[in-house]
């Protein structure tokens, strides 16, 4: 019996020791969830308390979206905002927005309305013709997304939508930020413009579908600092869709303002100049890099492409992309340098001068002509031409520069060869992009005895350096790498990266974010001496050479460069060559006070006749009367050059 007795007390004792280990755990278990749900309603109720709050009051009333307005743009000149006139600036437009909750958000009902709006408000319904399109359409509507009427209303049409009751009470005017380009046309290829955004951007880039985004130029460039953020105020509507509330929870900043390198008054005499030829005109400073023009022609208006009406921004966009107006022709076209080229060939030969035996001093007798005698059994003797028919007699380099004479070029390239010309081609980078801060910019074409190989299968010919030595032939660079090839004459061999956004500053303060630094892309070492030759015949070619009847004028500074005009392959009238001037002023100053201009103009006669007159005027506007020194004197008669002048 005690045996009994004393078993079953055991297994009692080992279930109620189970149940309290179960009890313990149990009754843990539930703490843990009381102090879990304690902290998290802590958490939700008082930490993130504000947060869900205005979650919640977006679920139960509207949330509509505050456009960020862009960032502003202005030139080189710019001391704040209020005091400076803005190149691209925002104003604000009112869009008619059709309230489709009191149509009951039903597609039928909205064709119907947009149907009787356009009869009021005289709007073709082809206007519609796109957003009409099913199935995207119904779905817009069901979704209960925005369905504007129309944007930037004119202060007609929104008298007119008021008087009438049948449409206004369905009509919601929004507030809606615009964009504005003072210069239009005129420095089109450097803002660019903005648009709205389409699959690929949707797919690609950070945007949201009501959002305008930059399609070209700097609005692309630095979309992303100049857009902003957006903010979003809470709505509470009538059944008939009257605001009976509204509050802004969080306000919109706008984007960054861009400071530019460019100078609007230089940057309107070039496109000014430029009118009625297609072509390109760039001044910079050689000393840092800095853009202060880039103009090219055909352009484009951005405040079409921006604007509102689609009917006008399709008829343009069109226009445009027929005449290749989108194309910038500094940094997305390349030609032959012609004679522009000259220089390098000089450049290298000096450097070389100790290998060939060669000096500024060293002449070449022209005659006219160039004889390039054959190595190859019953294949005649080739001739090249100069420009000159009638010869420019013996010529040292300065004066081989001042007269453009291609027969001294042709001895010097053949004496030289093509290594040291393409070799010293590379250094001053003409075959690489410049990294200007603009998109879409291409390389130039530096060739060589292997590249000719692959292409056309045959070897390089003494005939092909000749072609080189005045800038012909096989190579071809991009208006903006030549003149970076000048920058780096004048530098000693530095170059510098071309810029155009010199600062970016913040919109509420004006406090700088960031500024650009010059960013030196190469340094080769070049003799001063060589230098200085090569300067001496720039400046003879302006002072009473090729550009002389143009360039060395009252009321413009000492300005040295040098005329170039490109053969094309349609051959004949002179008006099927392209023309090139490169230059700087004051010629004599230090390279920081110079500004150096490089034109191209296509089909344009002669770098004299076509070019130089652009470069004129742009030196004009940017040294302004009272503003330098002549220091050379003005020839009594200065030479009268013909058509086609080198």
């Amino acid at each position: 019996m005690l045996g009994g007795g004393g078993s079953s007390s055991a297994t009692e004792f080992r279930l109620e020791r189970s149940f309290r280990l179960r009890l313990y755990m149990f009754s843990g278990l539930v703490a843990f969830a009381l102090i879990a749900f304690v902290i998290q309603l802590f958490n939700l109720q008082i930490v993130q308390g504000t947060d869900n709050s205005l979650k919640a009051e977006k679920f139960v009333r509207k949330s509509e979206t505050i456009p960020a307005a862009r960032g502003e743009m202005f030139d080189r000149n710019f001391l704040t905002p209020e005091t400076s006139m803005a190149l691209v600036s925002n104003y604000s437009s009112l869009d008619a927005v059709l309230n489709t909750s009191i149509l009951k958000y039903d597609p039928a009902r909205v064709k119907n309305f947009l149907q009787e709006f356009a009869r009021t408000l005289s709007i073709p319904m082809s206007y519609y013709e796109e957003d009409l399109l099913e199935p995207k359409f119904s779905k817009k509507i069901k979704t209960k997304k925005p369905f504007v009427l129309l944007e930037a209303i004119s202060k007609a049409q929104q008298e007119r939508i008021s008087v009438f009751d049948n449409i206004s009470k369905y009509v919601i005017l929004v507030p809606s930020p615009r964009r504005i380009y003072k210069m239009g046309p005129a420095l089109a290829h450097v803002t660019g413009y903005i648009g709205k955004p389409s699959k690929t951007d949707l797919l690609t880039r950070e945007i949201k579908s009501y959002q305008w985004l930059g399609k070209d130029g700097l609005e692309l460039q630095y979309d992303s600092r100049l857009r902003g953020t957006d903010g979003f105020r809470i709505q509470k509507r009538s059944s008939e869709g009257n605001i009976e509330e509204e509050r802004v929870v969080e306000h919109s900043t706008p984007g960054n303002n861009l400071v530019l390198t460019i100078d609007k008054d230089i940057q309107l005499a070039a496109y000014k100049a430029l009118k009625g030829a297609r072509g390109t005109a760039i001044a910079m400073r050689p000393s840092t890099g800095e853009i202060l023009a880039m103009a090219s022609n055909p352009s484009y208006d951005p405040n079409v492409l921006s604007g509102k009406s689609r009917s006008e921004r399709t008829a343009h966009y069109k226009r445009v992309d027929a005449n290749g107006g989108f194309l910038n022709l500094a940094i997305q076209s390349k030609f032959p340098p012609a004679s522009t080229y000259k220089t390098l060939v000089a450049l290298a030969a000096l450097e070389s001068g100790h290998k060939v035996d060669y000096t500024p001093e060293t002449s070449y007798q022209c005659n006219g002509s160039y004889t390039l005698k054959s190595t190859f059994a019953g294949v005649p003797d080739q001739v090249f031409y100069c420009w000159e028919k009638g010869g420019h007699g013996t010529n040292d380099l300065a004066h081989a520069l001042q007269k453009s004479c291609s027969v001294y070029f042709y001895n010097l390239g053949y004496k030289l060869g093509s290594d040291p010309i393409l070799t010293y081609s590379r250094l001053f980078l003409l075959d690489q992009k410049s990294k200007i801060d603009l998109p879409g910019e291409i390389a130039g074409q530096v060739p060589s005895p292997a590249w000719k190989k692959r292409i056309y299968g045959t070897r390089w010919f003494d005939g092909d350096t000749i072609n080189l030595s005045i800038g012909q032939g096989f190579m071809s660079v991009t208006p903006l790498s030549m003149t970076l090839f000048y920058a780096g004459l004048l530098n000693r061999g530095q170059i510098y990266q071309p810029y155009i956004v010199n600062e970016i500053r913040d919109p509420l303060d004006n406090s700088i974010i960031n500024r650009t630094d010059p960013q030196r892309l190469s340094d080769i070492p070049i003799q001063s001496s060589t230098v200085e030759a090569i300067k001496t015949g720039l400046r003879l070619v302006v002072k009473n050479g090729t550009a002389a009847f143009v360039l060395n004028k009252p009321g413009l500074p000492d300005i040295a460069g040098k005329t170039g005009t490109a053969q094309t392959r349609r051959r004949g009238a002179s008006g099927s060559n392209h023309a090139w001037f490169i230059g700087y002023a004051p010629a004599n100053a230090p390279v920081s006070e110079q500004v150096l201009v490089s034109v191209f103009v296509e089909y344009g006669v002669g770098g004299a006749a076509g070019a130089a007159p652009v470069a004129r005027e742009m030196f004009r506007a940017a040294f302004p009367p009272g503003s330098f020194k002549r220091t050379a004197e003005i020839p009594e008669t200065a030479p009268v050059a013909p058509e086609n002048v080198q």
